[in-house]
């Protein structure tokens, strides 16, 4: 059958032959044979003949068309050429040939620049035929299609997909190349030279396998990963290029080796290009490069001699390299010659942008000579160049000739302008911020100092790190951050020892003033030991007995004070030096010595700010001796020696407190109810307030208590703290256990203070005083109230626990665990959290859902580890471990709490161990662990009785009946006529 089939379509094409002339198939033939001859003039005439002569569009046809517009194609004629593809494109869908058209098609639009018809017939050939030999070749002149007009993401995708195709595309070198070309256009380098890199591994022997690797060069280059460029533009493959790209290629590794400062390798690129390529364009540009890396290797009398023949041309090349042979002789110490040749080009080259450097640089040899007049007068010049960069060091250098003088505001009005316009000039904006900072610092702009420094900071690693830190230490001591000025004085290490000296001062004093006395301590001391005839020393002594006190060593803060005194320096001879005396001798225990000194500092200096202090303190330290007596006649003598003393609301609330001590509320109540009438605005008021509130309940007179703070709050209703004072009638009731009066003044106190913070407290002690009452469903909603409406309390947490105790107490189980569950959604971040797990546990374990319940615990003691719910919770633990008969897991957690805590918790774990093992016939180890409850848990009575009642048991199990009895009598001594003593005396009558 299928030699059937090929016999009938050898016959229909071959009909037209047998239907036409013999004339006809000679023209087809002849046409054939002069284009496979590449006589393509000839053939396309004899296809023109076919044409007129052949009627049918079949097949045979359309091969003609092809190879007629082929023909035309090969001779140049690309216009009739593309007629006859576009005339077989469109009139024979089914042709083998129309692909290939399509192909041609697009290759002809593409080299007349019609990139868009370009791509449209080789999108219609992917389209249309996508399994070609030319697939892989359309995607590529599709990509190079978009790369001529710069669309170069699209270029991107084609190409990608043309690389990928590596059966269908003859292009396949030309891909990757093109693709790595887009990528360099685009700027990403990292990707051009992947590809490059590509081409030169799949394809070495490519025509493009040298351009590839100068282009790998080319890219590192502008990576700026000079060394990777230098590996690769010093491949040997380059060494066989024409004389100019191999010149180019050296001239690029020069400038690479110069990047990466290997001066010497770019000094032997750059006599290469001079020595071999006399007539390159690049000969003079690397005569130029060839001085600059004398220049940089310091060679500086080479580079003179270079910049000097150069500077003899007429060329860009020339005047720069008259500049450049000035800095020459600069650099080389010959400042007298730099000063001739540089006047030497100002006369020169009058008007050349390089005539502001120029008076830059005169401006800088005179600043460097210490003669600040002239250099300001060149430096002002240059400081308006039109070269950013030569404006900005005028500036900055200006800026500095001011600091120098101390013209702090004359320098800012410099280093400012230097900062705005040296943006991307590091080292210039790093020195002008830095000028700038130290002028804001002493111009006491400590925040903006301290930012413009940290600038400096975060710019250049490095850069003057010694005086940089120290005053970034200064400035964040000025702001009171002493954490960060300790840091940053750390760091300031160097030569110059009076920054070494200032550092360790700050520190010392920053340590002091945050509170850390102990470091403060040892900081002033070491001061003290380094520097002992400095100016600060004194100082630094004082303020090392200061730290002593601090740091409560007040043994030592009182030696040094008492060194200082002795030593007779009017410095030290002050009141307060005199009242830290008095007060470290009286921390440290001289409290008689430390009275004397508080009475001699108030004789001294009567009129200083611590003589009332003094005397404060001394009636404070008989209070605290319980002298009650004492300290209210030392408060009165206070009073009258200073009657307009500041201290007076104080000293009544204080001689309130010593008469309430007394029990003398009477005269307690008249002192407190002195700072109220009499000072209204003091501090003091609210706890005078308490004080007379105190005293009445403890004259059993809770009534006028009530009434007291009814009368206070109605008088004062603008008080801060009424709010305070008001609540503390419901808390006197409930204190009472008048629950209906409580709940009665807390919802007063909710709608006279709607906004008070209390009112979640007042809600909640409503709650609690309805659960006493048993008024369960009147507890819920006000702790639900609270729960709902205040979640950020403190008794949000507190409201769901009573909520769920009050569903448990009613064995409303369910309901608690809804509770605890709503808590355990809405308060995650309350420190009670572990506490409502721990609740929600118990209740499991009261509705018998022990897995559920190990689980909750379980949670508790791996989130919450070092609370007491944890180890509450391993206990509970246990005891689920206890009761499955899983000992071994029971053992392990209760020996763990018993190791642990020496608490009713613990002996509570090492009871349960003893039951364990009982339950395990391990009596033996059992007895160890119940002996142990009475060896270190004694005075848990609850846990010792069951240890005895257990160790009975199992001394019985041991046959050991004399043991037994003597653990149930000492049960029955101790607890005889309650329930531990009747089941001691019940095992007791059974051994009998």
């Amino acid at each position: 059958m299928i030699k059937k089939l090929i016999v009938l379509q050898l016959f229909l094409f071959f009909i037209p032959f047998f239907i036409f002339p013999q004339t006809v198939s000679q023209k087809y033939n002849e046409a054939m044979v002069a284009y496979t001859a590449e006589q393509f003039a000839q053939a396309n005439r004899l296809f023109e003949e076919f044409f007129k002569d052949y009627k049918l569009t079949d097949e045979l046809y359309a091969s003609a068309k092809y190879y007629s517009a082929d023909a035309l194609l090969k001779l140049g004629r690309k216009n009739e050429a593309a007629i006859g593809f576009e005339y077989l494109v469109s009139n024979f869908i089914w042709t083998n040939f129309r692909y290939k058209a399509l192909y041609n098609l697009g290759l002809i639009y593409y080299d007349s620049q019609n990139y868009e018809l370009a791509r449209a017939r080789l999108r219609q050939l992917l389209n249309e035929y996508p399994e070609t030999e030319f697939t892989g070749s359309a995607l590529y002149w599709i990509g190079e299609s978009y790369s001529e007009q710069n669309k170069l993401p699209e270029a991107i995708s084609f190409l990608e997909d043309a690389v990928a195709d590596k059966r269908n595309n003859k292009f396949a070198d030309y891909s990757i190349y093109t693709l790595a070309t887009v990528y360099e256009k685009t700027g990403d380098y990292e990707s051009a030279v992947r590809n490059y890199d590509r081409l030169l591994t799949e394809y070495r022997n490519s025509p493009l396998a040298v351009s590839a690797q100068i282009r790998i060069g080319i890219c590192y280059f502008k990576l700026k990963d000079y060394q990777a460029s230098i590996l690769e533009l010093k491949n040997p493959i380059l060494s066989n290029l024409p004389e100019d790209l191999y010149s180019e290629s050296l001239y690029l590794l020069a400038l690479s080796n110069y990047r990466v400062q290997q001066y010497a390798d770019a000094e032997k690129s750059y006599s290469e290009i001079i020595e071999r390529f006399p007539n390159s364009k690049l000969f003079r540009d690397a005569q130029y490069g060839l001085a600059w890396t004398f220049f940089q290797q310091k060679k500086y009398n080479d580079a003179f001699r270079v910049f000097d023949f150069l500077s003899n041309g007429k060329d860009s090349i020339a005047v720069k390299s008259f500049y450049w042979k000035g800095e020459s002789k600069r650099y080389a110490g010959q400042n007298r010659e730099a000063f001739e040749i540089y006047r030497e080009f100002l006369e020169k080259f009058p008007g050349h942008y390089l005539q502001d450097d120029v008076q830059y640089q005169i401006g800088a040899l005179y600043f460097n000579n210490k003669n600040n007049d002239l250099a300001s007068r060149y430096l002002i010049t240059s400081s308006g160049a039109e070269d950013i960069t030569v404006r900005a060091k005028s500036l900055t250098l200006l800026g500095e000739i001011e600091l120098s003088k101390n013209q702090y505001s004359a320098a800012r009005n410099y280093f400012e302008p230097a900062v705005r316009i040296s943006e991307g000039i590091d080292e210039i904006k790093q020195r002008a911020l830095f000028g700038l900072g130290i002028s804001l610092f002493n111009l006491n702009e400590f925040k903006q100092a301290r930012e413009t420094l940290l600038r400096v900071d975060s710019g250049n690693i490095g850069f003057e790190v010694q005086k940089l830190n120290f005053f970034l230490g200064e400035s964040y001591f000025a702001e009171g951050n002493y954490s960060e000025a300790i840091k940053r004085y750390n760091i300031s290490l160097g030569n110059d020892e009076s920054i070494i000296l200032q550092s360790l001062y700050g520190k010392a004093y920053s340590y002091f003033n945050s509170g850390d006395y102990q470091n403060a301590a040892l900081q002033f001391a070491d001061f003290v030991k380094r520097y002992p005839r400095n100016s600060r020393t004194l100082d630094a002594r004082l303020r090392l007995a200061d730290s002593y006190y601090g740091s409560k060593n007040f043994a030592m803060a009182s030696n040094i004070y008492r060194d200082l005194f002795q030593g007779g320096s009017s410095e030290i001879s002050t009141p307060y030096a005199n009242y830290q005396y008095a007060q470290a001798l009286y921390k440290s225990g001289r409290v008689n010595e430390a009275i004397n000194e508080f009475t001699q500092l108030q004789n001294k200096f009567p009129n200083s700010e611590y003589a009332e202090g003094s005397l404060f303190t001394i009636s404070w330290i008989y209070f605290q001796q319980g002298n009650f007596n004492e300290s209210i006649n030392r408060y009165k003598v206070l009073q009258s020696k200073y009657p307009k003393t500041s201290l007076d609301p104080i000293i009544n609330y204080s001689i309130g407190d010593a008469y309430f001590n007394l029990a003398k509320y009477d005269s307690a109540i008249s002192y407190y109810q002195n700072v109220i009438t009499n000072y209204p605005g003091s501090n003091y008021i609210f706890d005078a307030v308490n004080g007379i509130q105190f005293s009445y309940v403890a004259m059993d007179s809770p009534e006028r208590a009530i009434s007291f703070i009814d009368e206070f709050t109605t008088r004062n209703p603008n008080f801060k703290n009424a709010d305070q004072i008001f609540f503390k009638k419901g808390e006197i009731h409930y204190g009472l256990r008048q629950y209906d009066n409580s709940q009665r003044s807390y919802r007063e106190f909710i709608a006279r203070y709607p906004q008070s913070s209390l009112v979640p407290d007042a809600y909640y002690w409503i709650g609690k005083s309805a659960q006493n009452l048993n008024q369960f469903e009147e507890a819920i909603f006000n702790f639900d109230r609270v729960f709902m409406e205040y979640k950020s309390s403190e008794t949000a947490a507190a409201a769901i626990l009573e909520i769920g105790n009050i569903h448990r107490a009613t064995g409303n189980y369910q309901d608690a665990i809804s509770a605890y569950d709503l808590g355990i959604k809405d308060l995650n971040r309350s420190p009670r959290m572990p506490e409502i797990l721990f609740n929600k546990g118990n209740t499991l374990v009261q509705m018998d859902k022990f897995r559920e319940a190990f689980e909750v615990f379980d949670e508790v003691a791996m989130y919450y580890p070092n609370t007491i719910f944890a180890d509450k919770s391993r206990f509970e633990m246990g005891l689920i471990e206890l009761a499955l008969g899983r000992y071994e897991n029971s053992d392990v957690l209760f020996r763990s709490l018993a190791d642990k805590r020496g608490d009713d918790l613990g002996a509570k774990a090492q009871y349960y161990l003893g039951v364990s093992l009982f339950e395990q016939r391990k009596t033996t180890e059992a007895i160890t662990s119940l002996v142990r409850v009475r060896t270190v848990y004694s005075n848990y009575d609850e846990w010792l009785t069951k240890s005895y009642l257990l160790l009975g048991a199992c001394y019985e199990k041991m046959n050991d009946n004399e043991q037994a009895k003597e653990m149930y009598r000492a049960v029955i001594q101790k607890h005889r006529g309650n329930a531990f003593g009747q089941e001691a005396q019940e095992r007791l009558r059974r051994l009998k």
